[in-house]
């Protein structure tokens, strides 16, 4: 984590923060939603985006759930000042796809460098944040083997639609039987 961010975290309380998290985490699953209906005709890569934002739909779910323990209601406060959350730009090409694909690596780091400033910070629900900080590096290594995936087999034809690519033999004979 920069020493910037940690400033920032360090200034804000408890409260602030975990609204802070429920909210990205509510953003994220959005973000994985929408780059799942990107790839909709290909169940394969569908799929993997799908369960990526059910698990952010989780993480919210289990914030809001120590929320409403620690503070009695599901009210949280969204802190401003703090970064760019999950973004998707029009993805219609390979170049604009690994964009996004960086952008989700950027924020799945972030989360997991807050979810281990909250471990240390707040020991009595050390095991979910470490538990949380996990999973977001799992998230992040899961986006990065795409990125690479896309990088290398796609680097002479950046501007390549996504349509093509996905309806392709690359993916077609891979799709998941309905």
């Amino acid at each position: 984590m920069n020493a910037d961010m940690k400033k920032k975290l360090n200034a804000l309380t408890m409260k602030e923060i975990l609204g802070y998290s429920i909210h990205s985490e509510d953003i994220a699953s959005t973000f994985y939603w929408t780059l799942a209906k990107v790839f909709d005709p290909n169940d394969l890569v569908k799929a993997k985006f799908l369960s990526l934002s059910n698990d952010e739909k989780l993480h919210k779910e289990a914030l809001l759930s120590l929320h409403r323990s620690t503070f009695g209601n599901d009210k949280y406060v969204i802190p401003k000042g703090l970064p760019p959350f999950e973004s998707v730009a029009p993805v219609k090409t390979v170049g604009s796809f690994t964009e996004a694909l960086e952008t989700g690596m950027e924020n799945e780091r972030n989360a997991h460098d807050i979810y281990m400033y909250l471990a240390k910070e707040f020991p009595e629900n050390r095991k979910l944040f470490k538990y949380l900080a996990k999973t977001e590096m799992g998230h992040y290594e899961t986006l990065k083997q795409d990125y690479h995936f896309f990088q290398d087999e796609f680097k002479d034809e950046p501007n390549v639609k996504l349509s093509q690519v996905y309806a392709s033999t690359l993916f077609r004979p891979l799709d998941i039987e309905k």
